[in-house]
């Protein structure tokens, strides 16, 4: 018979390359998109500043923008957001302020013709930020103790010789299956009675009552870039850059996910995760002014190749009705801590814009982005193998995405302008992977979103003091509906649903505001 259960708190740290804890596709991806962010100006015209140049976003989006300048700038750009995640009627916002741009750009006269200039800039943008807090209450039609028995399951059937027996899961003074290659899922439930042996080695829920779900996750975090930039013009035609980058990346998470079942009690699963590293990139562009009105760009972005450390950290506690053993006592199991390192490269982009000047009093924009998601990849640092099976999965289940971004500038008076813009993101899923919601999930963090597109509606103005100074203002609303899962579905062989992951729907939206403050000499 199994100990009087207490509560364990272990002393635990260590190091764990492989897939108990290996990063998945969801990660990946959240890691791989970013956001469409940049001054109050570009902003304003939906970031389609691709083919125009003489912005600090139009650097970041191609750097032959760098050439556009013709004297030297210093620019920094505050905002301020509220982030809206709503499920039916719970409604969760968190507020984010950040300096989201700071950069100069130097403007060095050449005494030739042909090459008139070259130029060097630094810039510092942030590429998104990952704050956000959803609240969900459901009844799904399965109980994540399906999900976790099917995955320990799944381990033994693929680990014939290291099997996950009663023995090894249970915890005990001498014996620390936290320690082991063991799925931590099936061990932080397996010590809570939530997850029993049927027949050998195979495990089924403890209960089969109807259940109902209550979901808490917060996410906080960044990626910052840091571009530095070089770019001339040919004639005053072709205008060239060079931009090569340095990503900075931090993300928390923490979720807290509850089941109450009708007679039986209930349990909490909680997890806590944080990541953080660098990586760097490269971006080449051109922008070709065929006349004085039309300006054609594109762009090319390397794939940013990511160091990454993750730090893992989960808890169950249980509150059974019907005690599963004589002395049964509720407990807390925490799990200790698991550090990962690995490898992450995103996508690399391409970006084709086209831009028209109307003298000194109309512009219009626009940029078209195509990425490959299929190629994300994980890594080790000795290439080992660990991440095959999930490269495998990026491949088959993300596509080829599109953002489109256009806007549009007035000059009103000499010195005020006004701007309008639109920007829309599209999901890289293919189609069968959206729909089912069976994605590969990693560690004990069983929770994920499947983002749907994403439209930005945006505006702003602009005020010039003098030759020096200037001011720009600009409103972007952000809109975005996405499927919440609180576990992955799972379809058997003949790839008919065998446990519903029964997602939420969840509506997302975001105001923010942005002043951009720039000094030109």
């Amino acid at each position: 018979m199994k100990m009087n259960k207490i509560t364990y708190t272990l002393l635990l740290f260590f190091v764990i390359s492989g897939s108990l804890f290996a990063q998945g596709e969801i990660e990946a991806y959240n890691f791989s998109r970013k956001n469409i962010s940049g001054t109050a100006r570009s902003m304003g015209m939906g970031g389609a500043f691709g083919a125009l140049g003489g912005d600090q976003t139009g650097i970041s989006i191609n750097p032959a923008g760098i050439a556009v300048y013709r004297s030297s700038e210093i620019v920094g750009t505050f905002d301020l957001s509220n982030n809206t995640s709503k499920v039916g009627n719970l409604k969760e916002s968190v507020t984010d302020r950040a300096l989201s741009n700071l950069g100069f750009v130097g403007y060095f006269p050449l005494r030739s013709d042909a090459v008139p200039l070259v130029n060097f800039g630094f810039t510092h943008h942030r590429q998104k930020s990952f704050s956000r807090k959803i609240s969900a209450v459901g009844a799904p039609n399965n109980s994540l103790l399906y999900y976790i028995a099917d995955r320990v399951n799944k381990y033994n059937d693929e680990n014939p010789n290291h099997l996950a027996t009663p023995e090894k899961l249970w915890k005990t003074e001498d014996y620390n299956p936290f320690a082991d290659s063991y799925p931590w899922l099936g061990v932080l439930a397996y010590n809570s009675y939530l997850i029993k042996e049927s027949t050998n080695n195979a495990y089924i829920p403890f209960t089969d009552e109807a259940v109902r779900n209550d979901l808490y996750l917060t996410e906080s975090g960044y990626i910052d870039n840091y571009d530095f930039t070089i770019g001339t013009t040919i004639n005053n035609k072709l205008n060239l850059g060079l931009a090569l980058s340095v990503s900075s990346l931090s993300y928390n998470l923490y979720s807290d996910y509850r089941e109450d079942f009708v007679n039986a009690g209930h349990y909490y699963l909680t997890n806590w995760m944080n990541t953080t590293g660098s990586g760097f990139s490269a971006k080449v562009g051109a922008i070709y002014r065929p006349i004085h009105e039309l300006r054609i760009g594109v762009a090319y972005h390397t794939s940013t190749w990511y160091s990454l450390t993750d730090m893992f950290s989960a808890e169950t506690t249980d509150e059974l009705s019907n005690a599963p053993v004589p002395d049964y006592k509720p407990a807390t199991i925490q799990s200790g801590t698991a550090t990962n390192y690995y490898n992450l490269t995103t996508p690399d982009k391409w970006v084709f814009s086209v831009a028209t000047v109307l003298g000194n009093r109309f512009i219009a924009s626009l940029d078209y982005e195509i990425t490959d998601y299929s190629k994300m990849k994980l890594s080790t640092s000795n290439d080992n193998g660990w991440y095959d099976p999930d490269n495998g999965y990026i491949s088959e289940d993300f596509k080829t995405a599109s953002t489109l971004r256009l806007g549009g500038e007035y000059r009103l008076t000499p010195k005020f302008s006004g701007r309008l813009g639109y920007a829309w993101i599209q999901n890289p899923y293919n189609s069968d992977f959206k729909e089912k919601g069976y994605a590969a999930v990693s560690g004990t963090n069983t929770v994920y979103r499947m983002e749907g597109n994403t439209s930005l509606y945006t505006g702003g103005i602009g005020y010039r003091f003098n030759a020096n100074f200037f001011l720009d203002v600009a409103l972007v609303y952000t809109t975005q509906k996405d499927d919440l899962y609180s576990f992955p579905s799972v379809y058997n062989d003949q790839n008919q649903l065998f446990i519903d992951g029964s997602p939420f729907s969840l509506d997302y939206s975001s105001w923010k505001g942005l002043v951009t403050l720039g000094y030109k000499f």
